[in-house]
């Protein structure tokens, strides 16, 4: 059904050729918010299962063959956004179109700057979950923007508060202190810090430290991945092809 559902409602921006019932081609040329077009990008939509992968035709053809900072994964498949390939439906495939949409505007920005556009994106693996979890927490909170420059710049109230992690426990220390993200109970009283976290709405903080772990989980399973050279700013770049330890924010997803 996932590949039938994103041919009924082909935008007029992509043509999209069906190979065989688990495969199409697709052409796409993009509109700038100028109104300027971008450049043909030819790509192959893959069904396996309920789940949708779309990748460059061939791979490596234009894109790099392999980028985590421009969301295109080892495989060459893309990351177009956090599940966007999961049990595509009639209701559902408009947005994995829009989503496809603004990836390729993105891959000319990354193309032409060097730099992936931060408002769309999130950080790379499992870390878009808690990235996810810790903004609606955030936002719960009023910090909303402050979890945003926490992880974006590592620094605010959010960032600094990391250094109160037990870095075994992965839990704030002293429990039975107020929790530094600021969060009351249904009577206005400050949660403990050993409490918050397990109040069912997460805290920020906590979830920020998980984050930044996961995040560094990604990039050690690149190690031995080389950089591409196209982005200003990469971990592959900076650890070199048999590091890739460093950290980064990057989505993507």
């Amino acid at each position: 059904m996932s590949l039938v559902a994103l041919a009924r409602c082909c935008p007029t921006w992509a043509d999209f050729r069906p190979v065989h019932a688990f495969e199409a081609q697709v052409d796409v040329v993009a509109t700038r918010s100028s109104g300027a077009f971008t450049r043909v990008f030819e790509l192959r939509v893959v069904q396996v299962a309920d789940q949708i992968a779309v990748f460059e035709r061939p791979v490596g053809g234009t894109l790099p063959a392999c980028c985590p900072e421009r969301h295109i994964n080892p495989d060459g498949s893309f990351c177009i956004g956090l599940r966007a390939g999961d049990g595509i439906t009639g209701a559902s495939a408009t947005a994995w179109w829009e989503k496809l949409h603004v990836f390729i505007l993105c891959q000319e920005t990354a193309a032409e700057a060097g730099f992936w556009p931060g408002e769309a994106q999130l950080s790379h693996g499992e870390a878009a979950e808690i990235e996810l979890a810790a903004e609606r927490a955030a936002d719960q909170l009023g910090l909303q923007s402050v979890y945003r420059e926490a992880v974006a710049f590592g620094s605010g109230p959010i960032a600094s508060g990391l250094a109160k992690i037990n870095q075994k426990t992965g839990m704030l220390r002293n429990g039975r202190s107020a929790c530094i993200c600021g969060r009351t109970d249904r009577h206005r009283r400050p949660l403990l810090r050993r409490e918050c976290h397990r109040c069912g709405q997460g805290c920020p903080v906590v979830l920020e430290h998980w984050r930044r772990i996961k995040v560094a989980e990604y990039w050690r399973g690149l190690r031995g991945q080389a950089c591409c050279g196209t982005m200003r700013e990469c971990p592959l770049k900076k650890a070199g092809p048999t590091d890739g330890t460093a950290i980064s924010r990057g989505t993507g997803a």
